[in-house]
């Protein structure tokens, strides 16, 4: 059994979001502490700046879901120390079916802000990579975000999800666009990750040059900043940058602000001309009250609804024909998942019957030749040729299980089979 849950964009606001923000180093924490206090099985965290999302394994708890997801959520609260109630907050799905959906639409880009956005992929497949390497991930949920992936790909090459679809950073540059009128206006960016190297090159393909490319690391804005003509400058001296531009967008992997109120508007004391400030990191960068500073306007990644909007409208006919491979592809991993849920009676079966035919074997040898014969059981030659003798009898009564239980899907029929078959 498998379970997910969700806080993200849809249901939870930008502070909440920044709240439940899981580095590296504390997935690993959460997921010995969910592993040794609740029981977890397999783990996935994927942690962004419009989602944390929980996927879980179970299969000791079937028939308390509800309880055992109840427990999750406590110790995520607890582990963030958040005293309210987190549920309305959040998106709780259980069952093989319901969370694969969830996971094959997120890898097509249908559960991103901007609808078709291909950087959800790589969250997706470093936030696998993380969890496989640190033995984390169950049978299910493994095969489940492979499958995912898979998905993802062929949705991408066969409809036109992603084609022209708009990214944060070209919303964030669209919204510069729309709200700058000066004809050559200077910019700053702080940081220098994905999210910002494409604000970066849509402000450029846009003919805006007068750049300042700040980064922790000099090397990497000073490399950036030369291969598109603009110019780099010491993270430390960004503040005193802060003083004459007209834009600056931030999108770093900071935990803390970068400014305070204080700071930014002594900062800006002396400056007359308006200043366009758009975050796009959570958590964030600059302190929400900023924008009560006299000619700041502060923008967050949840001030871009109108791209997000427009977006949706835009892809509407690719996001039913994507919804149709997805159902495709999930009808053939529930198929699986179904299946697992006879293995250990088909597991138990063939160790019956080969214990049935070897000793059956034995009992038929002739009592004076069994010390002639003490090392035909021994022989490949012997243990090839009861291998055949028991998958004859076992792999006809497995291929009737399942047409008996529907390939795994009738509950009962399974209730019955395990009944039978399992070992005490």
């Amino acid at each position: 059994m498998v379970g997910l849950i969700s806080l993200n964009y849809k249901v939870a606001p930008i502070e909440l979001r920044e709240r439940f923000y899981l580095d590296d180093a504390q997935k690993i924490v959460f997921h010995n502490l969910l592993k040794k206090k609740v029981g977890v099985e397999g783990l996935m965290l994927i942690s962004t700046c419009n989602r944390t999302e929980i996927y879980f394994e179970f299969e000791n708890h079937i028939g308390n879901e509800n309880k055992f997801i109840h427990s999750i959520v406590k110790e995520l609260s607890e582990f963030r120390n958040f005293k309210d109630s987190l549920s309305p907050y959040l998106v709780k799905q259980t069952g093989s079916y319901n969370v694969s959906k969830h996971l094959f639409r997120l890898a097509c880009g249908l559960e991103s802000m901007i609808i078709g956005e291909f950087q959800i992929v790589e969250q997706l497949k470093e936030a696998y990579d993380f969890s496989y390497k640190h033995r984390m991930l169950g049978p299910i949920l493994n095969r489940m975000v492979q499958k995912s992936l898979e998905t993802g790909k062929f949705i991408r090459t066969n409809t036109k999800i992603d084609k022209g679809a708009v990214s944060v950073s070209y919303a964030a540059v669209e919204k510069v666009h729309k709200s700058i009128e000066i004809l050559e206006p200077e910019f700053l960016c702080v940081g220098l990750g994905e999210t910002s190297k494409l604000s970066i090159k849509h402000l450029h393909q846009k003919d805006y040059s007068n750049i300042k490319i700040a980064n922790r690391t000099n090397n990497k804005s000073m490399d950036f900043a030369k291969s598109l003509g603009l110019t780099a400058v010491k993270f430390d001296s960004f503040k005193n940058e802060l003083a004459n531009v007209d834009v600056a967008i931030f999108s770093t992997s900071s935990k803390q602000p970068l400014i305070s109120k204080s700071e930014l508007s002594k900062i800006r004391k002396e400056s007359k001309k308006e200043l366009l400030i758009i975050d796009l990191s959570v958590p964030r960068n600059i302190p929400n009250d900023c924008s009560d500073i006299e000619n700041i306007k502060l923008i967050n990644v949840d001030d871009l609804k109108d791209a997000v909007n427009h977006n949706y409208k835009k892809r509407r006919s690719q996001i039913i024909k994507a919804e149709k491979f997805i159902e495709d592809f999930l009808s053939d991993f529930d198929d699986w998942t179904n299946s697992r849920q006879l293995r250990p009676s088909i597991l138990s079966i063939k160790k019956q019957i080969k214990n049935i035919v070897i000793e059956e074997t034995i009992e038929n040898v002739n009592s004076s030749s069994r010390e002639t014969d003490a090392n035909l059981f021994d022989s490949d030659g012997f243990n090839k040729r009861l291998d055949k003798v028991y998958e004859k009898f076992s792999d006809n009564l497995v291929r009737k299980i399942r047409q008996a239980s529907n390939n795994g899907k009738d509950e009962k029929a399974i209730s019955v089979i395990n009944q039978i078959f399992l070992d005490d």
